[in-house]
């Protein structure tokens, strides 16, 4: 008798547990603390146009939390250093970048995206297959002073999926490299989620 009343005090407590209020807690990471953040466009192992997909969507993430934080977009990698006449991303472009455009920090990532492993499934006959393309991927941002070129903040997350719109007709490979959002859009939002949750927002339950 006595267990029982200890497990139904348990479930009671996990219950009032459950209903206690959330309580907001701010990002780790205020950008606002900054003032001006430069962003270089992403970084990538793939074609078309995904790092930019990845840039924006990365943006639109730490932006939701951080009202009135200053972004600015500086373009890619290969531009930013061009308009440098630089060939690397090292101390000596990110203080040159820091003077140019008047920032004392940078955002920079990069996406790489292993080879795919495919699954090919005949349904009508050997002119008419579905392909399953896998792959898997490993998103780093960093957070950088212009000045000294030290890593303020760094984060980096993983992921696997499928990617969607693949297929093998007539002896034809086809990949709608064109539509990201459709093609890598819940692998990359994983990714993001993962790598921009130190500016973003969190709710625990709030505790007497």
């Amino acid at each position: 008798m006595r267990r029982v009343v200890l497990v139904s005090i348990g479930i009671i407590s996990l219950f009032f547990a459950g209903c206690a209020p959330k309580v907001m807690v701010p990002p780790k990471l205020d950008l606002k603390a900054y003032e001006v953040v430069g962003v270089v466009e992403f970084e990538s192992n793939s074609q078309g146009n995904l790092s930019h997909y990845v840039t924006q969507r990365f943006i639109e993430a730490i932006s939701e939390d951080q009202a009135g934080v200053e972004l600015i977009e500086l373009g890619t990698v290969e531009e930013v250093l061009e308009g440098l006449g630089m060939t690397s991303m090292g101390p000596e472009a990110l203080a040159e970048i820091g003077k140019r455009y008047d920032i004392k920090t940078l955002i920079t990532g990069n996406i790489d995206f292993s080879e795919p492993s495919t699954d090919i499934h005949s349904f009508s006959g050997p002119t008419s297959m579905g392909v399953e393309v896998k792959v898997s991927s490993i998103m780093t941002v960093k957070l950088r002073d212009t000045e000294s070129g030290a890593t303020l903040w760094r984060g980096s997350g993983r992921a696997e999926r499928e990617i969607a719109d693949a297929g093998f007709s007539g002896g034809y490979f086809s990949f709608n490299s064109e539509n990201p959002d459709k093609a890598y859009g819940k692998l990359t939002d994983k990714l993001i989620k993962e790598v921009s949750k130190d500016f973003r927002v969190s709710y625990v339950r709030k505790r007497d």
